[in-house]
C-alpha cells in the first residue's frame, strides 16, 4: 500500500483535481454561438466623391461635384466611369486600374469616333482631369483595347496626362 502514495502519485492527482475544478468553473462562462452581425442601422452605405470635369468648349471645363452613394459590390472606378460617361453622353471607358500612384484606363476602340482634333482633346482631357482629382492619382495612361497604342484619331497616347 505505501507504492500507491508516493510523493510523486499524490502530487498527480492534486494537479489533476486542481485542472478539473478550473474547467469546471470556466466550462459554463462560454456560451458557443454566432459572431454578432452588425445591426442594419450600424451599416453605412460607401460615398465617393466624383470631381467631374464636363467640356466647354472652348472656354475650356466646368468643374462640379457630385457625392454619389455605392451599391454593394460596386466599385468606386466602375462608377466614376459610368457617371463620367453619361454625363459626357461619351462612350464608357472598358476599365480603370490603379497602377501605384498611376492610374490606367482601357478605352474602347470607337471612343473618338466622329470627332475632331478639339472635341477628342475635350473628352479625353475630361475623363483624365476627373479621375485624377477623384482618385488622387499623379498621372493617367491610356490603353486602347486593352493594348498600348500610339494615340487615338489626333491625340498621343504614349505620354501620360498629369493635372496642370
Amino acid at each position: 500500500m505505501r507504492g500507491l502514495f508516493t510523493f510523486w502519485n499524490v502530487f498527480g492527482l492534486l494537479v489533476f483535481a486542481l485542472g478539473a475544478f478550473v474547467y469546471w468553473k470556466s466550462a459554463g462562462n462560454e456560451a458557443p454561438g454566432a459572431l454578432p452581425l452588425p445591426s442594419p442601422g450600424e451599416a453605412k452605405p460607401e460615398t465617393l466623391v466624383l470631381v467631374l470635369y464636363r467640356p466647354d468648349p472652348p472656354r475650356g471645363f466646368l468643374k462640379e461635384s457630385q457625392t454619389l452613394t455605392l451599391g454593394p459590390g460596386e466599385s468606386p472606378e466602375g462608377r466614376a466611369l459610368a457617371v463620367w460617361a453619361e454625363a459626357t453622353q461619351s462612350p464608357a471607358p472598358k476599365a480603370l486600374f490603379r497602377l501605384e500612384k498611376a492610374l490606367v484606363v482601357d478605352l474602347p476602340a470607337g471612343f473618338a469616333q466622329g470627332l475632331d482634333a478639339m472635341e477628342e482633346a475635350f473628352r479625353l482631357y475630361s475623363l483624365a482631369y476627373t479621375l485624377l482629382t477623384t482618385f488622387g492619382a499623379e498621372e493617367v495612361r491610356f490603353l486602347v483595347e486593352g493594348k498600348p497604342s500610339p494615340g487615338l484619331a489626333h491625340l498621343d497616347l504614349t505620354k501620360p496626362i498629369r493635372l496642370p
